[in-house]
């Protein structure tokens, strides 16, 4: 339906959405996985060079089209700013790896590999946007930054070895808090509902536990569930720096000492 490609959700008629689980939805989702996957084993091989270049031009397509789409909805007037201010964590994702890439800075990177990857990856697993059509302005911007906030931590992993920091989450549980309290705030004054503190999104697990918890008891197990996937996510590497570390001192202490 290319009629309603720049169409805004509250123009679209019934019955025209994606709904998550579908056929599309699990289709392009693989799809994208399997780009991620490639993409990072190629750039792992081409060195550390062109992985740079290829991850700054990444994320500033990214952050081009955070700004088309604020840009689309002012020229179709449905610039609001209860829906379009920076204040999602797409957002703060977007502005977070920018920096990361450009100043080379672990907490950055730390940060977005603790929350933007995991944020990204859940987008797209269980999307809010599926109102929109497949072939929409709307769902193709939702689809490609998520992707590439997902993308670009992957490719520090994968291919520039980046050797997460366990100890650095704090410092990214403060930076988040920095920004969440005074959105909280925010969401009260204007009625918005960024970074979903608001109330739960249809269609995702916040939903499920909106049900289960009640509103706002929901964001207690999304915190719980902060804390089990950072658990997932750099419990690997510290066992990981654990056994280097026995072998080291193992080595050491097998090791023949030098003639005197």
């Amino acid at each position: 339906m290319p009629e309603l490609f720049w169409t805004h959700s509250s123009d679209l008629p019934e019955g025209v959405g994606t709904p998550n689980f579908s056929a599309t939805h699990i289709a392009w989702l693989l799809t994208v996985l399997t780009v991620i996957v490639f993409v990072a084993l190629f750039l792992k091989k081409r060195g550390l060079s062109l992985s740079g270049k290829v991850q700054r031009i990444l994320i500033v397509c990214a952050a081009v089209l955070e700004i088309s789409r604020w840009i689309w909805a002012a020229i179709i007037g449905h610039y609001t700013i209860v829906e379009m201010l920076p204040l999602h964590l797409c957002s703060l994702s977007i502005w977070m790896e920018f920096a990361a890439i450009f100043s080379g800075k672990q907490l950055l990177k730390d940060f977005g590999y603790a929350l933007c990857l995991p944020g990204a990856l859940a987008a797209l697993a269980t999307p809010d946007w599926g109102i929109y059509p497949f072939f929409s302005f709307q769902y193709f911007h939702s689809v490609t930054v998520h992707s590439l906030l997902l993308l670009i931590p992957v490719i520090w992993v994968v291919s520039d070895r980046f050797r997460p920091n366990y100890k650095n989450l704090p410092k990214c549980f403060g930076i988040l808090m920095i920004f969440a309290v005074p959105v909280f705030g925010l969401n009260q004054l204007l009625g918005s509902n960024y970074l979903f503190l608001r109330e739960a999104p249809k269609d995702t697990p916040l939903e499920l536990f909106e049900i289960l918890c009640g509103n706002p008891g929901y964001l207690v197990p999304l915190f719980l569930l902060i804390i089990l996937i950072w658990l997932l996510l750099y419990l690997p590497w510290a066992i990981a720096d654990g056994v280097s570390v026995r072998r080291g001192l193992v080595v050491g202490a097998t090791e023949p000492s030098e003639p005197a």
